[in-house]
């Protein structure tokens, strides 16, 4: 017999009994379950967003117009949804703006061309943001 298993000198030393689970167990298993529930919920929920916009190009057509090329899908389809487009200057200031609209019930994934009429000549344009309209 093992000093370790004499009852005795386990009371004497106070070695305690042996245990199948340590006390971390439980709680890193609970921690475990919701956090890794959480975490794959996070991951399919914000990987699929609701629109999805792709700023293919932009051109400045003359000093007054840009065009913009960019593609759109939306995750429902039966919901209507609008894209604000801005059209910028040299020094990053906002020289036209339009909105797109789009109505309920027509969508696939789709590649759409826009003309921004600008005040001044514009160099560069943004998709500033897609949502249900």
């Amino acid at each position: 017999m093992k000093r370790e298993d004499d009852p005795y000198l386990r009371k004497r030393y106070g070695i305690p009994e042996p245990t199948r689970y340590k006390k971390w167990f439980t709680p890193a298993l609970i921690v475990l379950v919701v956090g890794g529930g959480w975490l794959a919920w996070s991951a399919n929920h914000f990987s699929r967003p609701e629109v999805r916009t792709t700023l293919i190009s932009f051109t400045a057509l003359d000093s007054s117009h840009m065009q913009v090329r960019y593609s759109i899908s939306v995750r429902t389809s039966s919901k209507a949804h609008l894209c604000q487009l801005v059209a910028r200057d040299y020094e990053a200031n906002t020289v036209g703006e339009i909105t797109d609209h789009f109505p309920a019930g027509t969508f696939t994934p789709v590649t759409l061309v826009s003309v921004i009429p600008t005040r001044v000549a514009a160099v560069n344009a943004a998709i500033i943001r897609c949502a249900l309209g």
